[in-house]
């Protein structure tokens, strides 16, 4: 008897000790923060979080096919092609990423407060790196596209496989463009700065737990953590704002 009262005042002290592991489809923009996340959700809980990274559209299409997961957090639009296999209800904001310019650490940080100057920025330089459209990459398309434009003739274009960042620190290439969150986590890589306001492009990240979730309370209970105030200053740090 005395036991099993131990047994449930212990449950009652820790909810969190019943919670069963989770698999997370995300992409890049939310990847470095939801690691860290986590991580600290695991060093609490004692459970594992699976996160199924990859690009915006290898995430949608995870929910579309119903392969088996918990929880998604994807761009608004995205999220909403697939609405039908999510749980019903409201989705859950979780922040805005920018797309920004990043150089080389240590590297002159040009100006780029206007279209005219950010223009002349990438016209002078010897290479722009963007995740290639190819793969997959949302983020890749939109400034695949924005480069494409006549005003920007002379912008020598140079898509990889791999985030903005890595075009910098692996690939050796003067700047990288894009969501804010895949150059800022990269080790010997800075941001520039946002792109002008006549340009301004970003991702509303949202989530819900999946319609056909194995574990819908656990990752409704993930989902919430990640989303509580204690939890912006991770995201903050991994190039994720706050929801506008």
């Amino acid at each position: 008897m005395v036991r099993t009262m131990f047994a449930a005042a212990l449950l009652l002290a820790w909810p969190c000790a019943a919670l069963a592991d989770i698999t997370v489809f995300t992409s890049g923009g939310t990847n470095p923060g939801l690691r860290t996340l986590s991580a600290a959700w695991t060093a609490e809980t004692g459970k594992q979080v699976n996160i199924v990274g990859g690009t915006v559209t290898r995430a949608r299409d995870n929910v579309k096919n119903k392969v088996p997961g918990d929880l998604v957090l994807l761009p608004l639009p995205e999220l909403t092609e697939v609405k039908d296999n999510l749980k019903s209800g409201p989705f859950t904001p979780v922040g805005r990423v920018n797309f920004g310019l990043a150089v080389k650490a240590g590297a002159p940080h040009p100006d780029i407060s206007t279209l005219a100057k950010f223009i002349a920025v990438l016209k002078g330089a010897s290479g722009v790196g963007f995740t290639d459209p190819a793969r997959g990459s949302a983020a890749g398309k939109m400034v695949a596209d924005l480069l494409a434009r006549p005003d920007f003739a002379g912008v020598k274009p140079m898509p990889i496989a791999g985030t903005p960042g890595l075009a910098i620190a692996r690939d050796g290439i003067q700047y990288g463009l894009g969501p804010i969150s895949e150059e800022i986590t990269v080790p010997g890589v800075e941001v520039v700065g946002v792109m002008p306001k006549e340009i301004e492009m970003h991702f509303d990240y949202t989530a819900a737990v999946t319609g056909y979730a194995a574990q819908p309370e656990e990752a409704a209970a993930f989902l919430a953590y990640i989303t509580r105030p204690q939890a912006r200053g991770a995201w903050k740090d991994t190039g994720v704002e706050n929801p506008s």
